[in-house]
């Protein structure tokens, strides 16, 4: 589940679900996990909802299928049955994995529950070089524990990156003609790269701060909700690209970038190899991320639409500064790659 970042990304429900009533299909959910009394988290693509001991994710049809949460939840058990901090899903009261309702709108809400992770979620100031060694560290254990993952063959295998919905760039509202025919070019260009069990496989896809927990000792990653099928460096440009937003006003972001890397790369390596071509790819997926972006945000904030909905200040300048690099093909955050 994408988590947009307060003065960066900005915080919506997908406006579909958004104008649906949750309450009273939330607490039915909720005391089937046995998690009555929990208190709303908020949320972007699903509505969060936690106890001291576990949190609930509640998402719609509309946007996910049930098998497809189930495929998801057994990439997540695979991972943390070996040994990664990653919470464990939890099951109902009946021992099922996701639980249905019906929604008399149409289709039906679904909720999965997980442990409850302690720390909190990663902030600017927690980047220290402790931490960024735990983040690469914990991202190459994350990819050696996906290439030796086997789905299971009775639930839907997630989809490969190129078929996310928010990619189709014919979806982006009028007066983006540029930038849809620059990501569309960027996205058949990184389609064509090689493809090896190696450099391939499932991924988090979305393993920026907001998705990671420090709780003084340990990194922990969570929230899986898009995996899917991408080259094992997207990763990395996503945690990249997380930090770059991070930077502290008047500092120079592509020095704390190029610091953050220093520190990174080498603990992703004690575990897991990058490929030899790395350098030559992580502009494009950078520039791979702003897309997706810019496809996620126009959405969500129905631009261009009779139900856009901007609500806060600084929202429309968000929007702006994707759509300008898109348009650009600027790469967020300048790194001298010869240099690592």
């Amino acid at each position: 589940m994408r988590r947009l970042r307060a003065g960066e990304y900005g915080s919506a429900m997908l406006p579909a679900i958004a104008r649906k009533s949750v309450a009273e299909a939330a607490l039915r959910l909720l005391a089937r996990f046995e998690m009555e009394g929990a208190v709303a988290l908020g949320g972007f693509e699903s509505a969060v909802f936690a106890t001291p001991q576990r949190v609930l994710k509640l998402t719609h049809t509309l946007r996910r299928e049930r098998a497809f949460i189930e495929s998801e939840l057994h990439f997540t058990r695979h991972l943390a049955a070996h040994g990664l901090p990653a919470p464990h899903p939890l099951p109902s009261r009946a021992g099922h994995w996701v639980e249905q309702d019906p929604d008399p709108e149409g289709g039906s809400w679904l909720a999965c529950a997980f442990a409850r992770l302690p720390g909190h979620p990663l902030r600017a100031g927690d980047l220290t070089s402790e931490v960024i060694r735990a983040w690469g560290k914990l991202t190459g254990q994350l990819h050696v524990l996906a290439r030796h993952y086997t789905p299971d063959p009775h639930l839907p295998r997630r989809r490969p990156w190129h078929t996310e919905p928010v990619l189709d760039l014919r979806r982006l509202p009028p007066g983006l003609d540029g930038q849809r025919r620059r990501g569309q070019a960027l996205i058949e260009r990184v389609r064509v790269w090689p493809r090896t069990p190696q450099n391939y496989g499932l991924i988090q896809s979305d393993l920026h701060g907001d998705n990671l927990h420090w709780d003084g000792q340990t990194l922990h990653v969570f929230d899986f909700d898009d995996c899917e099928y991408h080259f094992f460096l997207n990763d990395l440009a996503v945690s990249l690209h997380s930090v770059a937003l991070l930077a502290p006003q008047g500092q120079d972001g592509a020095r704390f970038c190029q610091r953050f890397l220093e520190l990174y790369l080498p603990a992703y390596q004690e575990v897991c190899a990058l490929p030899p071509d790395w350098r030559e790819r992580m502009a494009d997926l950078l520039c791979l991320r702003d897309v997706l972006m810019l496809g996620v945000l126009t959405e969500a904030w129905g631009i261009g639409t009779p139900h856009e909905r901007l609500e806060q200040a600084g929202d429309r300048a968000i929007v702006d500064r994707y759509a300008r690099r898109v348009a650009q093909g600027e790469v967020i955050c300048a790194v001298d790659w010869a240099r690592l």
